[in-house]
């Protein structure tokens, strides 16, 4: 309703109508407006909102999203909105731009501005340093409670932002972190190096960002200290940093456990071209990939041939393999990603998974020979059986090592993804399948 009428307002070129029908919509409106507009529209529309509302609805798109909107938008006003974000939300922005456009905003930004978005831009892509915030509260360690409460009304740092104090000694050295409430419950005299804890929690600005998300969940932090190397504070994560670093991981391990390229934007504001060129990449690795199955099945004819019964249990066999294998990866790339598994569990795990897989194989393959007595007869059965209990172990087994192997070859082990370990899967069980036929039966013997 809103983008008709908006559309009749741009067509009829009724400037005036449309600014108080821009400035009659709530911000969340507005935003929502964005995936449903043409981008030039949407620039228009876009200039008529009033300068607090044109600011919310900006910080609340997501990066690409924002970027997307500069383009359509003239220097002087992208400097207004980029000024009033936060500093690590002005790089993920930075991150999204042209690189002309990048550098030809910072260079009309004032000078403090740009050398701290210049000093984030130099960390590491993915770091915590590349991650964090300039803007946060910290006081020296000598200092006394009464002190810093009597001079927090004068810091320039929204209340939001005081939730967590941090204590540095000379030269910025961190010395722990204390929250605003323990300040206004303790004597005024009392020294802020005497209440600050947890001095060893933080992490280093060319620590992995998720390291810093992980810190914040295991320790129920509202912020964590970033530290340069030589033990000076020089940046904070916040709590609602953290939690949306967890939903964009979340995100993209979920893209690729379905073999999709990341999208890097909102799916509903996704172009058709652009979801195919992101899906079909992977769906050609794993056609070729499936060749090997079908060739496989092709070097057996004769077995199929003398049996044809075989290939009724042909689509069952193969599943089975592919869903235990997935089930090993799943359990594996969280593990690993959450820190529970390391690199050197390898020998204990699959040892464990020895055990598991094979007690699993031999549940799946004493079911699937009372269905293959009853279909085909016992020799059928009996084929079948071995093959289910070989088949189910060897898909656990690849199911669990494939993680393993691409963390130790330095890759995401969120790429050994349920498509991957299927296709392999795949490939082995045709073989296992059929060998143990064309043997048990004595077909071209």
């Amino acid at each position: 309703m809103h983008r008709d009428r908006i559309s009749e307002l741009l067509t009829e070129k009724d400037w005036k109508g449309l600014r108080q029908y821009a400035q009659s919509l709530s911000k969340s409106e507005c935003r929502d407006l964005f995936s449903e507009m043409e981008d030039t529209d949407y620039g228009i529309f876009f200039r008529l909102l009033d300068k607090d509302t044109a600011l919310d609805v900006f910080e609340s798109l997501d990066p690409d999203q924002q970027a997307r909107l500069i383009g359509l938008m003239e220097d002087p006003e992208t400097l207004q909105l980029i000024e009033g974000l936060d500093p690590d939300d002005q790089i993920r922005l930075f991150e999204e731009l042209p690189a002309k456009m990048a550098k030809r905003i910072l260079a009309g930004m004032e000078p403090g501005d740009a050398a701290t978005v210049n000093t984030l831009l130099g960390y590491p892509v993915g770091s915590a340093g590349r991650f964090m915030t300039s803007r946060y509260l910290a006081v020296p360690e000598d200092a006394t409670v009464g002190e810093v409460l009597q001079n927090l009304h004068t810091s320039p740092l929204r209340p939001d932002e005081m939730g967590v104090i941090y204590s540095v000694g000379s030269g910025r050295i961190y010395r722990g972190h204390l929250s605003l409430g323990s300040l206004l419950k303790t004597s005024p005299e009392v020294r802020i190096g005497d209440l600050a804890d947890d001095p060893a929690i933080f992490v280093r600005t060319t620590d992995p960002r998720i390291r810093s998300a992980e810190l914040v969940a295991e320790h129920d932090l509202p912020a964590i200290a970033v530290l340069d190397g030589e033990d000076r504070l020089v940046g904070s994560i916040t709590f609602d940093d953290a939690m949306d670093l967890f939903e964009e991981e979340g995100t993209e391990d979920f893209h690729k456990i379905g073999s999709v390229r990341d999208i890097g934007m909102n799916m509903k504001d996704a172009t058709i071209g652009l979801l195919y060129r992101k899906r079909v990449p992977w769906l050609l690795v794993l056609v070729l990939m499936n060749i090997f199955s079908g060739a496989g099945i092709a070097y057996f004819e004769d077995t199929i041939a003398a049996t044809i019964a075989l290939v009724f249990f042909l689509p069952l066999l193969i599943d089975s393999g592919g869903n235990a294998g997935s089930q090993s990866a799943t359990l594996m790339v969280r593990s690993l990603a959450t820190g529970d598994v390391r690199m050197n569990d390898f020998l204990q795990l699959i040892g464990r998974e020895t055990i598991i897989s094979a007690g699993l194989g031999m549940t799946l393959a004493f079911a699937v020979i009372l269905l293959g007595i009853v279909r085909a007869g016992i020799d059928v059965a009996v084929v079948v059986g071995l093959s289910m209990l070989l088949i189910v172990f060897v898909g656990s087994l690849i199911g669990m090592t494939l993680p393993f192997l691409l963390t130790k070859l330095k890759k995401d082990p969120a790429v050994a993804s349920t498509p991957l370990v299927t296709s392999c899967a795949d490939i082995i069980g045709v073989m296992i399948y059929f060998s143990i036929a064309t043997w048990y039966l004595g077909i071209g013997v």
